[in-house]
């Protein structure tokens, strides 16, 4: 019998609430990220206003969503493998196919947005296989490692002279990188300059602090947790996951903390030309590369715990159904703020600070939640999980309830 007959859709009914719940708020996180690298990060904005945004957006969202985004995937991709195991012998081609549909909608989306992470993560997806089997242990030490690649390989390109690899057009004045922009252009002149990024080069940049290593080992970290099935069973895992959640935000409150005091007194910086002395920015590195992971870890244990109380069912609701149209939120995301800062939309590209800037990427998630909400309460997936379902299963699946 073909794999895709023993193997069928998630019921909406089975599913994890509660990991929908942190998907929909890492989706946010992610929305807000992407929307800050069309000109919100310059220094040039140095109104008190947008510093405290950036600030913001930097100690509490950036990096940190991605990598609980990414964690998500490696647990939904743990439980797709758990999966095949129990369908009575259903070869890896099912899970293959799965990934190489996701890789295709990269490559789309990849074409409007070169800041795509589906093709990296459908490639991450096929790297897991060999882990599967390895014991917990192993891996937890595995993410250690990977994480350190930021700090350790930022450290050793510093010391032995290596040329680092900067974007000269990122030193310049935002009006000036406006003149003859491709985004400012057509859907054809912007789809020619974003096609550079396919396929993605996840070998670059190894030591940057957004590494592929450190991506790869939050999906480490999401299989370890979806082999585990702690999530099944929140009740009887209550004690561990609130150790996860206390742990997990002092931790990546206080080296969050640190890393910002490092900045005002040294001139550290992570994403930006950094003043400070090596022994400074690696230690920086350092507090940024495990903070950020800690506090991913943290948030996840904050909403999994809340929704085990009924009082916050009403409130995190929302973000369920986010979670359940995970990748047509960030398709559709990436279709509102192109909108927004592309020559074929508003041309808003470069003219918008951090304030204003977080207050479209909020507009913009207001929208998606009444959308997921109506969309839901109609049909069973959303449009871009429906394709995804029917390519992968190789039958049109049945949308509405």
């Amino acid at each position: 019998m073909p794999d895709s007959h023993r193997m069928s859709p998630t019921a909406a009914s089975a599913r994890l609430k509660s990991v929908d719940a942190v998907r929909g708020f890492a989706l946010f996180g992610v929305l807000l990220v992407n929307m800050y690298n069309f000109g919100a990060y310059s220094p040039e904005w140095t109104a008190t206003i947008d510093r405290v945004f950036q600030t913001l957006m930097h100690s509490v969202f950036e990096t940190k969503s991605w990598r609980l985004f990414s964690m998500l995937f490696g647990f939904g991709f743990a439980l797709q493998m758990l999966k095949m195991d129990t369908a009575g012998g259903a070869t890896n081609w099912f899970y293959t196919r799965r990934l190489a549909i996701l890789f295709v909608f990269g490559i789309g989306h990849a074409l409007f947005y070169d800041g795509d992470i589906l093709m990296e993560y459908a490639v991450f997806g096929l790297l897991l296989i060999p882990f599967r089997k390895l014991k917990s242990s192993v891996l937890l030490v595995l993410v250690l490692v990977l994480i350190a690649a930021f700090p350790v390989g930022n450290m050793i390109n510093s010391q032995f002279g290596f040329e680092t690899q900067t974007d000269y057009e990122d030193s310049l004045p935002l009006d000036v990188r406006r003149i003859g922009h491709p985004y400012l252009g057509s859907v054809g002149e912007v789809v020619a300059e974003n096609a550079a990024v396919i396929p993605p080069r996840i070998w670059t940049r190894l030591h940057g602090p957004e590494s592929s290593l450190a991506i790869f080992a939050m999906f480490l970290l999401g299989l370890t947790f979806g082999r585990s099935r702690i999530l099944e069973n929140v009740a009887r895992h209550q004690v561990l996951i609130h150790r996860v959640f206390s742990w997990g935000i002092s931790i990546g409150a206080l080296f969050a903390f640190l890393e910002w005091m490092l900045g005002r007194n040294f001139g550290y910086m992570v994403f930006e030309e950094s003043s400070a002395p090596s022994g400074i920015q690696f230690l920086g590195d350092f507090l940024f590369a495990y903070g950020s992971t800690a506090l991913a870890l943290g948030y996840a244990g904050a909403i999994i715990l809340l929704s085990q109380r009924r009082s916050w069912a009403p409130i995190l609701r929302p973000f369920e159904n986010l979670g359940r149209m995970a990748l047509t939120v960030y398709l559709s995301g990436t279709l509102m703020f192109a909108t927004l800062f592309y020559g074929y939309g508003f041309g808003q590209l470069f003219l918008l600070g951090p304030a204003k800037t977080t207050a479209y990427a909020v507009l913009f998630f207001v929208i998606q939640v009444v959308f997921c909400t109506w969309w839901l309460g109609r049909f069973r997936f959303g449009p871009a999980e429906w394709l995804w379902r029917s390519l992968t299963y190789r039958q049109v699946q049945p949308m509405r309830l």
